[in-house]
C-alpha cells in the first residue's frame, strides 16, 4: 500500500514538474538587429489577449534596447487579414515607425514562422534575432530552431497572472511537439526550398 501510494503521489506531481519546465527556462532580454514577434490565432480580426502581450512585450523591449527593425510573422489562418498586419497596426498605434515593421504573411504554423523569418531576415541584411512569445511557447521554439541550425535567441513575459492563463496551452504543448515532427522534416532542406505557407496569395514585405 505504501509503494502504491508512493508511487501515486509521483504520477500526480508529474504534470506539476512539466508546466514548471516549460515555464522555467532561461530567458535573457537582449539587443539585436531584429525583434521578432510570432502571431497567435486572430479571430473576426481581433488581437487575442495572448497577442496582445507578445505584442506589449516586444514594446518594452523595443523601447528599452535598440533593433533595427522589428518583424512581425503570421499569415491569414483565421481571419481575412494575416496576423502580421494586424500586429503592424497595433504597433504603429502605440508609436513604432511604420518604416521599422518588416512584415512575413506567409506562416500558419510556427515552424514555417521561423523558416521565413529567417529568410526574410537574410534579405534585409539581418544577422541576429531576438523571439517573442508567451512562455509556454518558447521551449519548442528553440527546439525549432536548433533542429534546422537556425541562430536565434528568446525572451517571453512571465508573469504570474499570465502563466495562469497558459495552463491549457501549455499542457497543449505535448500534443504541438508531436505535430511539429513532420513540418520539421518538411523544413529540412529549408535553405534551398525556401517560403513555407500559403505563398501563393501572400509576400513577404517591409
Amino acid at each position: 500500500m505504501v509503494i502504491v501510494i508512493s508511487l501515486l503521489g509521483v504520477l500526480a506531481g508529474i504534470p506539476l514538474i512539466y508546466f514548471i519546465w516549460i515555464h522555467a527556462g532561461r530567458w535573457t532580454p537582449r539587443e539585436a538587429d531584429a525583434l521578432v514577434v510570432l502571431g497567435y490565432k486572430c479571430i473576426n480580426g481581433q488581437i487575442d489577449p495572448l497577442l496582445a502581450e507578445r505584442l506589449d512585450t516586444a514594446l518594452d523591449l523595443w523601447n528599452r534596447f535598440r533593433y533595427r527593425y522589428v518583424v512581425l510573422s503570421g499569415g491569414a489562418v483565421v481571419s481575412e487579414r494575416t496576423e502580421a498586419a494586424i500586429m503592424r497596426d497595433y504597433l504603429i498605434s502605440k508609436g513604432v515607425d511604420a518604416k521599422r515593421i518588416l512584415l512575413e504573411e506567409y506562416s500558419r504554423n510556427t515552424v514555417h514562422n521561423i523558416v521565413n523569418c529567417t529568410l526574410l531576415m537574410r534579405r534585409h541584411h539581418l544577422k541576429t534575432c531576438l523571439y517573442v512569445s508567451n512562455s509556454f511557447h518558447l521551449r519548442r521554439m528553440r527546439y525549432i530552431a536548433r533542429r534546422l541550425n537556425i541562430p536565434a535567441n528568446f525572451y517571453g513575459s512571465r508573469k504570474l497572472p499570465s502563466i495562469r492563463r497558459q495552463w491549457k496551452l501549455t499542457f497543449l504543448e505535448i500534443r504541438a511537439f508531436r505535430l511539429t515532427l513532420p513540418w520539421l522534416h518538411k523544413a529540412a532542406n529549408w535553405e534551398q526550398n525556401g517560403w513555407m505557407g500559403n505563398t501563393k496569395s501572400r509576400s513577404a514585405s517591409g
